[in-house]
């Protein structure tokens, strides 16, 4: 389970590192070459912490087995969170960034069979694309760009696809919490859709946002109930829970003036429960499918 753990806080880390680097368009950047965001950077800090300590577990991994990880994912993965920690120091071209974005992109692509990770449950796949699909919507609340908008866009359809899979490995309570979550996601997406159109966008969109907060809500806590993904999974249902409820404060503290840095921290907490939940749902799966095939081998 341990070789599991690191390998999803590994790729959520690449990836989270990847979302800060995505070209982003802001005036005062282009005027003056240097515009700090420090929620952006505590991702950044996070990402090269969680993702180091990740990468070298599986380095030292390797070495243990007299082994070597493949070249090109080494190479890929170093550089690209390399030269994230070289651009955050002043004055560096922020050019390194797309370098490093490109690096990241080939690292994630690579990460599983690089490292040799097979599902034993065959949700487990879905769950591991909903988190890092999640992911990609969630940072659109720290990011704030019209790339990372486009971003947590693909995370929805992503998210829509690993609801599929991971229903084929649920009881009847976790398929009936899949479909209410599945709603969820069509209405973000008419949300969004309809959040374009001027002056009645943003309302309607916002009224589409409340309901896809009920049934995601309402989505996670049937999943909390359902025992096909473990006591473990069923603790990262509650996780995920918490992190909808810290979303939802930090988007109501989004609309008074001035607090906009607050927001973006707490989008920044949410995305930890995130993180944390989603991991223990795919390990509560394959801890369950684990233990049935140890049983099936001693019967």
């Amino acid at each position: 389970m341990k070789r599991i753990n690191k390998f999803l806080q590994l790729q959520f880390c690449m990836l989270l590192l990847l979302l800060t680097v995505l070209p982003e368009f802001n005036l005062l950047s282009a005027l003056f070459g240097f515009n700090f965001d420090i929620p952006k950077f505590c991702c950044k800090v996070l990402g090269l912490v969680g993702g180091g300590m990740a990468f070298y577990y599986f380095y030292k991994e390797a070495q243990s087995k007299s082994q070597q990880l493949p070249i090109p994912f080494l190479a890929t993965a170093i550089s690209g969170m390399a030269l994230i920690l070289l651009a955050m120091i002043p004055g560096v071209p922020s050019w390194l960034d797309y370098i490093s974005l490109i690096a990241l992109l080939v690292a994630i692509y690579l990460c599983k069979n690089s490292l040799g990770v097979e599902w034993k449950n065959r949700g487990s796949q879905g769950a591991y694309f909903i988190l890092l699909a999640i992911l990609l919507h969630v940072y659109n609340g720290i990011g704030d760009t019209m790339i990372t908008g486009v971003a947590a866009l693909i995370g929805l359809i992503i998210y829509w696809m690993g609801l599929g899979r991971i229903r084929t490995a649920l009881d009847s309570i976790g398929e009936q919490g899949v479909s209410k979550l599945k709603i969820a996601v069509i209405l973000g997406l008419v949300g969004v859709v309809i959040g374009w159109i001027p002056l009645i966008g943003g309302i309607i969109g916002g009224i589409l946002a409340i309901l896809a907060f009920v049934f995601e809500f309402m989505g996670y806590g049937l999943l909390k109930s359902s025992n096909a993904i473990g006591n473990e999974g069923q603790m990262g249902a509650g996780k995920l829970r918490t992190s909808m409820i810290i979303l939802l404060i930090a988007t109501v503290i989004g609309f008074i003036p001035g607090l906009g840095m607050v927001e973006k921290i707490l989008s920044l907490v949410s995305l930890w429960f995130v993180f944390q939940g989603w991991n223990q749902i795919l390990l509560g799966m394959e801890m369950k499918s684990r233990r049935a095939e140890v049983e099936l081998e001693e019967s």
